[in-house]
């Protein structure tokens, strides 16, 4: 399904360029963008059938998973195009008491 892996290379990466070092988008290598949607389009397929990543509760799978994921937009990522990855994030933030 998902793993810490599919977020990091890729996410979080694009993040560090756009937010942080405010690399101008012609400059962020594509495939940042194009992986790093592939692993929010495998999250959003495996969520359409459960609140979690892994059994029907909170487990170190979401905790790990949801810490580039909530920031993603920072990177330019558009969560609004996964509405099961957003409620998931809203969903694990609430869990774990940071909204």
């Amino acid at each position: 399904m998902c793993e810490q892996y599919s977020h990091e290379p890729y996410i979080a990466v694009r993040r560090f360029h756009k937010h942080y070092l405010t690399t101008p988008e012609a400059d962020i290598d594509p495939k940042l963008m194009v992986r790093g949607e592939a692993a929010l389009v495998r999250m959003e397929s495996w969520l359409s059938g459960s609140p979690y990543l892994v059994d029907r509760r909170l487990s170190l799978a979401d905790i790990s998973l949801v810490a580039y994921t909530r920031v993603a937009r920072e990177g330019g990522f558009d969560l609004a195009k996964f509405p099961g990855v957003a409620a998931w994030v809203v969903r694990v933030e609430q869990d774990l008491g940071l909204s």
